[in-house]
């Protein structure tokens, strides 16, 4: 392989204005490709933000011989045969979440991943983001203890403008908004976003999921956008989930996107010997978290040891960057994650997070889906 890794990229949306920024900031990437639905979209994309090659066919793109690299953007119900065909090409992916549309089409992206002996990663750079590196590394050393039980919520806000109440997935100062979120076949919706974007830190600090219950909702039934427009969405907006980890931990996860004056992104962990709380404003793009910590010593009734963490700066000088600055700043936890992938590809390891830990965490998501509907308890052995 070439010194030099190039990047096409599919989407003109968020992949390409900030995964695009990211994957520039890595020493030695290039994004080199961009593929939009249309001729016009794509050569306009590639004019405005600099890319040698535009496309519009996205098997074309994948088959480039120049490209090391396929980072799949947009919905769900479109980019399984993109995945398919950037790995059938050779191709490392870089895949948006939610990871499918279905059970079986996360398994067959996995497997074929893994038979083409490629680098498969998921967006979610949440257990990249500093502080939470910091949680995971103190989660190891045994701060907790042996892990007993969580409490995990990633929101997004509700909005209510002019008296009317909309979700914030539908609008946003960055990106064009994500109106197809409200279809039940796009395969995203506020319980899958989320719930697998906090699974994917969850087992990754303390282990897979074996058994859920839950149940899900759809609270807003009218999103009244900016510009007059009424959506009547036809996906879950709130879901709450009980979890059993294969450790025998227990809790509670809650993901929407209507909520409103939310905290964000919340995780709380305990166990024998402690407790670590990180809070976040910023979904993991800004410096804004806070990480506390509490231990088990004995205090008078009511008194807390729970204070916050000081975080290691060198979390925030990511190698290989052209800003290795132990500086706090945006889009950390993103540089991490790129970049690791791209260490990922150089020294032949699996990328974090891979594609078979986002297809085990759609088998959690599903099986929710499932609880909600049969009102049981669902273990992951059932969904086959």
């Amino acid at each position: 392989m070439a010194d030099k890794l190039r990047v096409g990229i599919i989407s003109a949306n968020w992949s390409l204005k900030v995964h695009g920024a990211a994957w520039r900031r890595i020493e030695g990437v290039e994004v080199a490709a961009i593929c939009t639905s249309r001729q016009e979209t794509a050569e306009r994309a590639a004019r405005e933000y600099d890319i040698p090659r535009a496309y519009w066919n996205h098997e074309e793109m994948s088959a480039d011989p120049d490209l090391d690299i396929i980072d799949v953007g947009t919905r769900p119900s479109f980019r399984f045969p993109m995945v398919m065909a950037a790995l059938r090409n050779g191709k490392h992916v870089y895949d948006a979440l939610p990871f499918a549309v279905s059970l079986a089409d996360a398994e067959a992206m996995r497997d074929a991943q893994k038979a083409a002996g490629v680098v498969g990663v998921v967006d979610a750079q949440f257990r990249w983001a500093p502080h939470a590196q910091q949680m995971k590394a103190m989660i190891d050393a045994g701060f907790i203890g042996r892990p007993l039980g969580f409490n995990v919520q990633l929101m997004l806000p509700l909005i209510v403008a002019n008296d009317k109440p909309y979700a914030y997935c539908a609008y946003s100062e960055h990106t064009d908004p994500y109106y197809w979120l409200a279809e039940k076949d796009s395969g995203g919706s506020a319980w899958r976003n989320f719930a697998t974007h906090a699974l994917l830190f969850l087992t990754h600090l303390i282990g897979p999921v074996e058994e859920a219950t839950g149940m899900l909702t759809t609270g807003v039934p009218e999103w009244h956008l900016p510009n007059g427009e009424v959506l009547r969405p036809e996906t879950h907006d709130l879901g709450s989930a009980t979890l059993r980890m294969a450790n025998g931990a227990v809790g509670s996860l809650q993901a929407g996107w209507c909520v409103p004056d939310t905290e964000g992104w919340r995780i709380e962990i305990w166990g024998d010997r402690g407790r670590l709380l990180l809070v976040d404003d910023s979904f993991g793009n800004f410096p804004s978290a806070r990480l506390y910590a509490g231990d088990a010593r004995l205090l008078t009734y009511g008194q807390r040891t729970c204070e916050e963490v000081v975080i290691d700066p060198t979390l925030y000088a990511v190698p290989g960057m052209a800003n290795t600055s132990p500086e706090p700043r945006p889009f950390a936890a993103m540089d991490w994650m790129f970049n690791h992938m791209v260490e990922a590809i150089r020294n032949g390891h699996e990328g974090s997070p891979s594609f078979t830990e986002a297809a085990a965490v759609h088998r959690v998501v599903e099986a929710v889906e499932r609880a909600n509907v049969e009102r049981r308890w669902v273990r992951m052995t059932e969904m086959g």
